[in-house]
């Protein structure tokens, strides 16, 4: 069965989410390739949102909406109705998914209330261990997965980072412009995905970061083929692509020691 793109690309209140960055880069006069440097995404991936080919992805949509002066419930669609209505889409997503939003929606507030504090709290960020795995998957052509090694690394907690079981580097541009080759994304261990969802897979000594669907692989790059799987393929799912790793959720060696010695304190 194949997505429906086209609601894929809308916000709970029907409006195109490629619209509503183009009219709100232009409020700000910025060109893609302006607004592109200040989310750290390459200009082409601004071109794509606006042409509706793809959207952010749930950690770039902050830094988008500060960027742009956006608010989060105009760009997410969500209804001001009596404070806290929401539109029957947005009641839709589960649990879980509704707290991300809400989440973000706190950041920027507390960012535009306060941007001088928001970003500088005399406490220690509460920081999490995650595993960073030298393999890299490829988006792109396969190449062999080898003896995996890595190291643990710690990061700021937020409502990605805590989901994250492993952080993986990737190899290629099969799935531009969602994904760079050498972009760190966190990843989800798990069995099964949604269709549409991006996950880790591997195939023999071969891995691959993909968008699933029910009949193949699907990349973001126009370039590369659908790939296709037979039953006796070894194909397994290592877990779902969370969203790229950002320079802001590592944690520096001070940050780190000063909350080890929060904890012990």
């Amino acid at each position: 069965m194949k997505m429906d793109s086209a609601a894929e690309m809308m916000n709970a209140a029907g409006r195109k989410y490629g619209d509503l960055i183009r009219e709100y880069r232009k409020r700000k006069n910025y060109s893609q390739e302006q607004l592109g440097a200040l989310v750290q995404v390459k200009k082409n991936a601004v071109g794509a949102w606006e042409a509706g080919r793809s959207r952010p992805d749930i950690s770039s949509v902050p830094v988008l909406c500060r960027a742009l002066d956006l608010p989060l419930s105009v760009f997410f669609g969500i209804e001001e109705e009596n404070g806290d209505e929401v539109s029957a889409r947005f009641r839709m997503l589960t649990p879980y998914n509704r707290q991300i939003i809400l989440k973000q929606m706190d950041v920027l507030y507390d960012i535009q209330q306060n941007p001088s504090s928001a970003l500088s709290q005399a406490r220690p960020r509460r920081l999490i261990p995650v595993y960073r795995n030298d393999l890299s998957a490829a988006a792109g052509y396969s190449y062999s997965i080898g003896e995996q090694s890595g190291e643990r690394v710690y990061l700021a907690a937020d409502p990605l980072t805590i989901r994250a079981h492993e952080i993986i580097r990737v190899s290629g541009d099969s799935m531009e412009p969602t994904y760079h080759d050498g972009d760190q994304v966190l990843v989800h261990h798990c069995s099964s995905l949604k269709e549409g969802e991006i996950g880790i897979f591997v195939n023999g000594d071969a891995g691959y970061i993909k968008e699933f669907r029910k009949d193949g692989l699907y990349s973001h790059n126009p370039a590369y083929p659908v790939m296709h799987f037979s039953e006796g393929d070894s194909v397994r799912l290592i877990g779902q692509v969370l969203g790229r790793l950002t320079p802001g959720q590592i944690a520096d060696p001070e940050e780190i020691a000063a909350w080890t010695g929060s904890m012990m304190a």
